[in-house]
Order: C-alpha cells, then sequence, then structure tokens
C-alpha cells in the first residue's frame, strides 16, 4: 500500500478516534445532568408529597370533615386516615 493512502487512512482513523471521544464526553456529561435532573425531581416529588401530607393533616385537624379532604386528595377516607396516621407515628 503506499505511503499517501496509508497515510490518509491513518488520518481517518485519528479524526474517528477523536469523534468517538468526544462523544463519549457528550454521553458523559448527558448523564451526569440527568442524573442531577432525576435526583432533584425525586427530591422535589418528596416536598411536594410532605406538603399535600401536611396541609390534609392541617385541613382534619381544622375540623374538616375527613371525607371531604380525601375527596380533595382523591383517595378513601380510610386510605387518607391511614396515611395521617402513618405520617404521626414517623414524626414521633
Amino acid at each position: 500500500m503506499p505511503a499517501e493512502q496509508r497515510t490518509l487512512i491513518t488520518r481517518a482513523i485519528e479524526r474517528a478516534e477523536e469523534q468517538l471521544l468526544q462523544l463519549r464526553g457528550v454521553q458523559t456529561g448527558t448523564a451526569d445532568v440527568t442524573r442531577q435532573l432525576l435526583r432533584s425531581l425525586r427530591h422535589s416529588a418528596g416536598l411536594s408529597d410532605n406538603a399535600w401530607k401536611r396541609t390534609a393533616l392541617a385541613a382534619a385537624n381544622a375540623g374538616i370533615p375527613l371525607e371531604e379532604v380525601a375527596r380533595w386528595v382523591d383517595m378513601t377516607p380510610d386510605a387518607l386516615m391511614n396515611m395521617l396516621t402513618a405520617g404521626q407515628e414517623d414524626s414521633g
């Protein structure tokens, strides 16, 4: 094989290697961003879950009938009572 062709092939391989390394870097960056986004979403979901439970508990403690509060959160009164009771037990 002529030296000129070997040089062209070598350059093409080197460019392909560079592109693969860049792609791997992009994928790693994307994975890091995705991982951080999922952590943030999980944290936000936990805060939101805690907020509606506290709100439901406050409404029940304020004298709003449990059946009405349960309708607001699309739960059965029994399920809501179990959730509120479990929340009180967890917090001591």
